[in-house]
């Protein structure tokens, strides 16, 4: 971990973002794909279907399933993004759902070094936040999608992942005309 680039932060801390989490973006967690997406998710946004092939959303084959992105390609995706997005000294917050989160500043991250909680959402939950809650990523693990919002924040998600994101599963919150 490169420590200058992450705080952990108490579950004291956290509590604002958490809040914010679950009042504004009313999330629910659920592995149920009825419950999907999970998040109200704010506009302007993008969510991406990560998940490779066309599976059956809910099936345990499509939750077992390939990725058509790697996750070292989502995190150079995302911090290339989140550079561009944010000034040298700040800092967002890093939630991972029922885990340690954390203060991040992207600018202290080193390219190639290891993420406590990794924007890809392998496993759990990842959201990482701007200060004032204006723009961030929510990673669902279920799902196998990888949401940007905000103003800033998506234009350079789009910027750096053409070519690579090229499922769009959501617009605004809304099913893109775009999805498969």
């Amino acid at each position: 971990m490169n420590a200058a680039a992450w705080e952990p932060l108490s579950r004291v801390a956290d509590e604002p973002a958490w809040y914010w989490v679950y009042n504004k973006l009313g999330f629910w967690p659920s592995t149920f794909a009825h419950d999907w997406p999970g998040f109200r998710e704010p506009a302007p946004s993008r969510t991406w279907d990560l998940s490779a092939g066309d599976y059956d959303r809910g099936s345990a084959e499509f939750r077992l399933g390939p990725y058509t992105v790697d996750e070292p390609e989502i995190a150079r995706i995302v911090l290339a993004a989140l550079k561009d997005s944010v000034g040298p000294d700040d800092w967002l917050w890093v939630l991972h759902w029922q885990h340690q989160s954390f203060k991040f500043w992207p600018h202290r991250m080193a390219e190639g070094a290891a993420w406590p909680v990794p924007v890809f959402p392998r496993g759990d939950y990842h959201l990482f936040l701007a200060e004032d809650f204006s723009y961030g990523t929510l990673g669902h693990p279920w799902e196998r999608t990888l949401c940007a919002f905000g103003e800033k924040l998506l234009p350079a998600v789009e910027r750096h992942g053409e070519g690579v994101l090229t499922n769009v599963l959501r617009r605004d919150g809304s099913p893109s005309a775009l999805a498969r």
